[in-house]
Parts: structure tokens; C-alpha cells; sequence
């Protein structure tokens, strides 16, 4: 028990109690705290009125708690009051557990009616609980040079309000900017935002550890960054064009820039060949001084430009000017006769470098007949373009062939390495390669969320719960 007391005597409870005038009315009669942090504390407040008569006084404030002395008065309760006056009387709490608490008070007046007055006060001490999700956070494949945004939640699942004081990264190419503390309410969760800026393309696994008050147990969040021995899907396939940036993809930005992608007259290397723009008609190719934007009639051969002097009687319009030598016997007009090579000079799409086209003939004079078209098996593994072969250069791709873990469409199915440990089959975000333990679950994948009893080892560690 805890006294306050207007007049304290040597011992005992041997205060003076002389009769004032009129009665108090002391209101509520049940006050609660409610439910406050253990080491955090609140403050609630009884209201003593002088109903009527003369003077009264507040001589003693008495407070009898089974749990401690979790309330304590603030301040000096003993006033005296005139009729029709009030005062209120603050009390502290302060729970110092995880517990509930209840406190008797006792308000000792010198009122001439019911001098006593009587009320409880009870609070709930409870400690501070929340959730981080995810668990393991990817930011994917990230550049040298360049940054990739993420965010974390922390999410409040206790019954007292939450303050974030501190953020610690295990490694410091990972920040946020968020301003702290930062509070989160009841039931309510808080987004902070993580920011990775790679120095190189070196796989990062690192963890990040919040701390919060009041204090809280709260997991360490694992945070990955061009981690291509463990992720997969769209984190390392961007541009969702087939290829991930983790192996081959040059450029995981464009979807237009791959292996194997068409060269375009755009500064780019499209084929991740290392070459930018070759075959195209803006680059030199045969090293003559000149691109077939700046008249070379031939690219691959470097005996034909405008920047060359025709040599008259060897049938080759080697200044490009679109006439072989003089060009008196050229029948069809295209610039070639029989003695250019123009092997049909009654059909002027048939001539020497003539583009060929699948109609049947030797358009360009080389003795074979549409090569180089979609009608065409150029690689002579049984399919032309025309019949579903994706790559008519390569007899190792064509509709029926074995897909294998090589970046490259095999089986000419529109999809890479499909049913391969590369390859992320369930769309769960990992492969084989990646940790996934079943790639035919999407349920099933490292860091997803155990489900007790489906019989699944969800997160891939290992174990089914």
C-alpha cells in the first residue's frame, strides 16, 4: 500500500482528519489505463468535486496494488476546495511486465459526508511484437554503376504502437532513405524503401536488422543482389525476352537485345556478339570505305564500291553505278549482261548479288535456287523456316530437338531451356539452379511461406512442416 498524506505523523496512519463542511463526489469509479508498453508509461486522471457546503480538503491519497506499485500519483493531490469546485488527481502508470494491473484508491477527504471515496484503476503492460516481410528480399541483376529500388514491410502485430530507431545493413552498398524514427501504429505496418547500388556484378547476399522500441523481436531480412546461383524468373529475365542477364543477355533492359537478336542500324549490339551493327546497312563490312547506305552494291566483297574505278570487260559493275561495263548487252535492264554473270537476262530480278527470294529462281546468279529464304532447309537438318525452324543455320535447333540448359530456344517452342534446372517451370520466381526444390510447384520455393500440414517443404529448406 502506498499513502500520500496532507499531514505525516512518526508512524502509523496518524494523519488528522477535522470536519469540513458539505460532501465530494470523486468520478470515475473505474479507470482504465489500457494497454501500455512495458517500459513505456501513460497518464490517467480521477476528478474529485465539492458538491456543496463550505471547504473541504483532500487530506490523503491511499493506493493498495497486488502487482506493485504499477500507479503512482503525480504532482500534489491535497487542495482544498470551495463549493461547486473540482480538481483532478493524475496517477502514473508504468507497467514493468507483460502482466495486467489492477490498484485500489482511496481518497481521504475532511468532508462531513462519506470522507472516503473509493475508485480502482487497472492497465495492461504488454510487450512490443511485429512481422518483417519478405524474409529474403532479391533485388536481381543490377549493373555496375546502377541502382535497383525494393522496399521491406514491417508490420505491427501486437497491441502497443511500434517506433523504428535504427536500420543496420550488413553491407553498405544497401541504404534507405527513410526518416526515423518512423512509428507504426497498431495493426498498422510501415513500407521502408532500400535502395542497392552496385560497384560491380559480383553476386551480394548480406542481411539487414531493424531494431524497434518498445523492444521487439523481429527477424533479420536477407537481402540478395545479382545472386544468379539462387534467383530466377523475371529478377534476372527483365526484359522477359528469354535470355537472363546472369549468363548471356548483353542488355537485360531491351528486349530487341540478345543472342541471336537481328543487328538494327541503331549504335546497339543486338546479338551480344560483341559487334555493334555489323551486316547492316549502315556499317562497312567488307572494309571498301563503304556501307551499302553510301552505295557499296556489294558489302561482302570489297572489290565492288562507289569509291572504285570500273574495270571494263570483267562483266562486274565494280563502281556500283548499276551498269557492268558498258552495259550494251544487257537484255533485261538490270544493269548485268551474260558476260556480268547474269545467269537469265530476260528477267531483271536475276542478276549478280540480287536479293534472293523464295520464287523458284536464281535471283543472284550463284547456281542455287531461293538459298538463304524461309522456303529454303539451309542447314540441312530437314526444316525450313517455313516449317517451324527458328534457327535454319544451326542443325542442332529445330521443332522436335532436346532443349538444354544453353540460353538458347532448341526446340523452337518460343520458350528457353524449358524443363531444364535454368529454367523457372512452376513461375514461382527460381529454377532448379535457383533453389527451387520442386519447379512443378509454384508453392514451393526458397523463401516462400511453410504452410503446416499441406505436407510441402514450401520454403525449401529442407523440411515439410
Amino acid at each position: 500500500m502506498t499513502i500520500f498524506l496532507l499531514a505525516l505523523a512518526s508512524c502509523g496512519q496518524d494523519y488528522q482528519v477535522s470536519e469540513g463542511t458539505g460532501a465530494v463526489v470523486v468520478s470515475p469509479g473505474l479507470v482504465d489505463a489500457g494497454a501500455v508498453a512495458v517500459g513505456d508509461e501513460t497518464s490517467v486522471l480521477v476528478s474529485v468535486a465539492h458538491a456543496s457546503g463550505g471547504t473541504v480538503k483532500i487530506l490523503a491519497v491511499e493506493t493498495l496494488g497486488m502487482e506493485g506499485d504499477a500507479f503512482v500519483v503525480e504532482g500534489d493531490p491535497f487542495v482544498s476546495l470551495s463549493s461547486g469546485d473540482r480538481t483532478d488527481i493524475s496517477f502514473k502508470f508504468s507497467p514493468s511486465r507483460a502482466d495486467y494491473f489492477l490498484t485500489q484508491v482511496t481518497i481521504v477527504t475532511n468532508a462531513q459526508k462519506e470522507p472516503e471515496q473509493s475508485l480502482t484503476l487497472r492497465g495492461q503492460g504488454v510487450q512490443g511484437t511485429a512481422e518483417l516481410l519478405p524474409s529474403i528480399l532479391d533485388f536481381g541483376a543490377v549493373p555496375a554503376g546502377r541502382e535497383a529500388e525494393s522496399s521491406v514491410e514491417l508490420v505491427n502485430t501486437g497491441a502497443a504502437a511500434l517506433s523504428l530507431d535504427a536500420l543496420s545493413f550488413g553491407d553498405s552498398r544497401f541504404t534507405s532513405g527513410l526518416s526515423l524514427p518512423g512509428e507504426v501504429g497498431v495493426g498498422e505496418s510501415l513500407s521502408i524503401p532500400l535502395v542497392y547500388a552496385a560497384a560491380d556484378t559480383e553476386e551480394v547476399s548480406t542481411t539487414l536488422q531493424l531494431t524497434v522500441s518498445p523492444a521487439a523481436s523481429l527477424p533479420v531480412v536477407t537481402l540478395r543482389a545479382n545472386a544468379c546461383s539462387k534467383g530466377g524468373g523475371s529478377l534476372y529475365d527483365v526484359d522477359a525476352d528469354g535470355y537472363s542477364a546472369c549468363d548471356i543477355d548483353c542488355d537485360d533492359r531491351l528486349d530487341t537485345v540478345y543472342p541471336g537478336a537481328p543487328e538494327a542500324c541503331d549504335g546497339i549490339d543486338q546479338d551480344c556478339d560483341g559487334t555493334i551493327d555489323e551486316g547492316t546497312s549502315c556499317v562497312d563490312d567488307d572494309g571498301d570505305g563503304a556501307s551499302e547506305d553510301e552505295g557499296d552494291c556489294n558489302d561482302n566483297d570489297p572489290a565492288r564500291s562507289p569509291l572504285l574505278a570500273e574495270d571494263y570487260g570483267n562483266g562486274i559493275d565494280d563502281d556500283c553505278d548499276g551498269v557492268a561495263d558498258d552495259g550494251s548487252m544487257d537484255g533485261d535492264g538490270d544493269g548485268y549482261d551474260s558476260t556480268a554473270g547474269d545467269c537469265d537476262d530476260a528477267d531483271a530480278t536475276s542478276f549478280p548479288g540480287a536479293a534472293e527470294v523464295a520464287d523458284g529462281d536464281d535471283n543472284d546468279c550463284d547456281g542455287a535456287t531461293d538459298e538463304g529464304t524461309t522456303a529454303v532447309d539451309d542447314d540441312g537438318d530437314g526444316l525450313s523456316e517455313d516449317a517451324g525452324d527458328c534457327d535454319d543455320g544451326s542443325t542442332d535447333r529445330g521443332p522436335g530437338a532436346a532443349e538444354l540448359a544453353n540460353g538458347v530456344d532448341d526446340d523452337c517452342d518460343g520458350s528457353v531451356d524449358e524443363g531444364t534446372a535454368y529454367a523457372d517451370d512452376d513461375g514461382d520466381g527460381a529454377s532448379e539452379r535457383g533453389g527451387d526444390c520442386d519447379d512443378a510447384d509454384a508453392s514451393a520455393y526458397p523463401g516462400g511461406v511453410e504452410i503446416s500440414g499441406d505436407g510441402i517443404d514450401n520454403d525449401c529448406d529442407g523440411v515439410a512442416e
